[in-house]
C-alpha cells in the first residue's frame, strides 16, 4: 500500500540564519536548533522514508516560517525559500512535493507569490501558519489569498503557529507551574491547536466558503477541536444572526480536508472518518518534529477501516487534492 504523508517539514539554513537574525516571533521548541540538522537535510529525509515504508512526503516550512519575519523581508525571503524547496523537489518528484511559504501580511505579494509558486515553480499549495502577528486571517485585507487559492484550486494548509505572549499571559501563564510548562500549554499541547480551531470557524461563518465554493483548506491535529463540536456551531450560530445559505457542519465538510498530524490515535481516526468521509481524510506525520518511524505503517495499516476507506487515508485522498 502506498504511504503519502502531507504535514511534513523542512528548513533551510539561509531561512534559518536570516530567521535568528531578524524574526520577533520567536519558535518555542527546545528541540529546533537540534531538528535544523534534519530539517535541511533532504537526503537524511529519503533515507528515514525508505527506512519507515513511506512512498511520498508533501513538505513545507512551519518551524521557523519566513512568513513571520518583519515586512521589509517577508516577500525576498518567502520567494527565496520557495525557490529552494522547488529545486529540492524537482530533483526528487518521485518522492517529494511540496507547499509554498507566502509573505502573508502583504496580502496582494502573498497571492502573486502563491501564483508564481503553483504555476512557474510546480508546488501544489501553500501552508499558513498561525494568526499573522496576531490577525485572524478572516480581515477582508487577506481575501486575495483565498482568491488566488481558488483560481488555481490549490490547497491551503493552516497550520498552527506561536500565540502572542499577550495571549500565552492571559491564557495559559500560571502560578500553579513554570514557565516552560505555560509555553507548552500554549503552544505544541493545546493552545496553538485551539487558536487554529478558532482561526477555522471565523473563516466559515466569514462567508468565505461561500463567495468560493471551491476553496480547499487542510486542518491537521485531527481538525484543531473543531470536529468534536460540528453540530453545536450548526446549531446554535444560527441564533446570533449569521445568515449564511448553509450550516456551518456544511461548509465544514465541503471545504475542509484532515490530517492527524503524527497522533496517530484510533478514536479520533473513527470520529473524523465518521463526521468527514475517507475522502477529506489524509495521512500526515510531522516529521521531523515527531517521528513515529514503524509506527507510521503500523498505525494506518492496522486501523478499523474498509480496503477502500485505507487506500484513500493512506494516499488517495492527497493524490486528489494536491494532483500528485
Amino acid at each position: 500500500m502506498k504511504i503519502i504523508t502531507v504535514e511534513e517539514h523542512f528548513d533551510t539554513p539561509a531561512n534559518i540564519k536570516q530567521f535568528n537574525a531578524y524574526s520577533k516571533v520567536k519558535n518555542n521548541n527546545p528541540h529546533q536548533e537540534i531538528l535544523g540538522k534534519t530539517l535541511t537535510n533532504f537526503d537524511k529525509r529519503i533515507e528515514y522514508m525508505d527506512k519507515y515504508g513511506i512512498d511520498m512526503q508533501v513538505i513545507s516550512d512551519a518551524g521557523n516560517s519566513p512568513q513571520v519575519l518583519p515586512d521589509e523581508y517577508i516577500v525576498d525571503a518567502c520567494r527565496a525559500q520557495n525557490d529552494t524547496l522547488a529545486e529540492a523537489v524537482s530533483a526528487r518528484s518521485d518522492r517529494l512535493a511540496g507547499l509554498a511559504a507566502l509573505p502573508v501580511n502583504k496580502p496582494e505579494e502573498a497571492a502573486k507569490e502563491l501564483e508564481r509558486a503553483v504555476k512557474t515553480l510546480g508546488l501544489k499549495g501553500a501552508i499558513i501558519s498561525g494568526t499573522i502577528d496576531g490577525q485572524f486571517l478572516d480581515d477582508p485585507k487577506f481575501e486575495p489569498i483565498f482568491a488566488m487559492a481558488a483560481k488555481l484550486d490549490v490547497p491551503l494548509y493552516l497550520h498552527p503557529g506561536v500565540i502572542k505572549d499577550e495571549q500565552k499571559a492571559i491564557l495559559y501563564d500560571s502560578k500553579a507551574y513554570s514557565p516552560a510548562l505555560a509555553t507548552f500549554m500554549g503552544g505544541a499541547a493545546w493552545g496553538w491547536h485551539m487558536e487554529q480551531g478558532v482561526q477555522m470557524v471565523r473563516l466559515i461563518i466569514s462567508g468565505l466558503m461561500e463567495k468560493y465554493p471551491n476553496l480547499k483548506l487542510v486542518s491537521g491535529h485531527w481538525g484543531e477541536f473543531v470536529l468534536m463540536f460540528l453540530e453545536r456551531l450548526s446549531e446554535f450560530l444560527p441564533f446570533s444572526g449569521l445568515d449564511l445559505p448553509h450550516s456551518f457542519e456544511y461548509y465544514y465538510k465541503r471545504n475542509v480536508y484532515v490530517t492527524p498530524s503524527g497522533m496517530f490515535t484510533d478514536p479520533q481516526l473513527q470520529m473524523v472518518l465518521t463526521e468527514m468521509g475517507a475522502d477529506h481524510l489524509m495521512y500526515s506525520e510531522d516529521y521531523p518534529y515527531i517521528e513515529r518511524k514503524d509506527s507510521v505503517k503500523k498505525f494506518i495499516t492496522e486501523a478499523d477501516l474498509s480496503d477502500e476507506q485505507r487506500e484513500q487515508f493512506a494516499h488517495g485522498t492527497a493524490e486528489k487534492l494536491f494532483k500528485l
